[in-house]
């Protein structure tokens, strides 16, 4: 438990950036995935982004 008490939300979301940054996909569309899990993994997203992120998600497959 102690390494999560240390951390707030905007820790984790730059671990979610840097991890879809990793993936290594077109710029635009790197660029949208980064801001909406960064934005989910913080808890500060709207059900209209959570809904755009899986959007997102399924055009890839």
């Amino acid at each position: 438990m102690a390494p999560f008490t240390n951390y707030n939300g905007n820790t984790f979301a730059a671990i979610a950036r840097i991890l879809v940054k990793k993936l290594d996909w077109e710029i635009d569309q790197e660029q949208i995935a980064r801001n909406l899990a960064g934005h989910i993994v913080a808890g500060v997203a709207s059900d209209e982004e959570v809904h755009a992120f899986r959007k997102f998600c399924e055009g890839l497959g």
